[in-house]
């Protein structure tokens, strides 16, 4: 079982590594998970965030900036530009980013639909989890207790977290449905993210996620999963209403 986050991608096409990054990173500004301004990880950081050496991240990186998307200079920080005109350029490219769509559902109707997937992937994940399953999912979770002051670094390997265990799944449709449902609501989860106590609370109940996944224990690992989706509900509607 491959433990990085290209398995899905690669058996479909015939991209390279960073080719598959680069998507990835375009899919996040573009669904908003990377907003304007946003200071991105480290090649160093992206590297392990991905499981792919520093040269793969570069060239993403290279490949993103020739959208616009990122300003790369050297010896300062990589940061996103986001704005219309350059979203639109974007999806003329690259037509398949114009088919994100899940923030036209409703909050309840998400949730609803990510509490039944990510059940079901957490109980079959409990069962095909791996050593280097387990050892990947550690090495992001030892890397979310460092970022507890960085909400967007965090985000970022929180949806590498997830996606992960949806890998172990074994079912690539359950995969697509989990990425489609994790973009929802993205520009509350920043808010919440920021507040005190925020990262930390998602950091536990991700280490207890991964307790009853090392368990091999497939009703703790559905019980931890839908746990934290109801807590990513609360926090999620909270936001929402307080910007309403």
């Amino acid at each position: 079982m491959t433990t990085n986050a290209f398995a899905f991608e690669k058996a479909l096409t015939n991209k390279t590594k960073k080719d598959v990054l680069a998507g990835k990173i375009l899919e996040m500004i573009f669904t908003g998970l990377l907003r304007d301004g946003d200071v991105m990880p480290s090649e160093r950081e992206l590297g392990n965030m991905f499981g792919v050496s520093r040269e793969t991240v570069r060239g993403a990186l290279a490949i993103v900036a020739a959208y616009g998307l990122i300003s790369v200079s050297h010896g300062a920080k990589t940061r996103v530009n986001r704005n219309e005109e350059l979203l639109q350029r974007c999806t003329q490219l690259l037509p398949e980013l114009g088919s994100v769509e899940i923030n036209n559902y409703d909050v309840d109707s998400v949730f609803d639909s990510r509490r039944v997937i990510e059940a079901a992937i957490a109980r079959k994940a409990a069962v095909n989890i791996d050593r280097k399953g387990l050892a990947a999912l550690r090495k992001l979770l030892d890397q979310q207790k460092q970022l507890f002051q960085e909400p967007v670094h965090f985000q970022l390997s929180d949806k590498n977290f997830h996606k992960l265990i949806s890998e172990y799944a074994d079912n690539d449709i359950l995969l697509k449905y989990t990425e489609d449902l994790y973009g929802y609501g993205l520009h509350f989860r920043r808010l919440v993210m920021q507040s005190e106590g925020a990262i930390e609370r998602s950091y536990q109940e991700h280490e207890a996620i991964y307790r009853a996944l090392e368990a091999g224990n497939p009703e703790a690992a559905e019980q931890a999963m839908l746990q934290h989706i109801d807590s990513v509900y609360c926090t999620t509607v909270e936001a929402m209403r307080g910007c309403s």
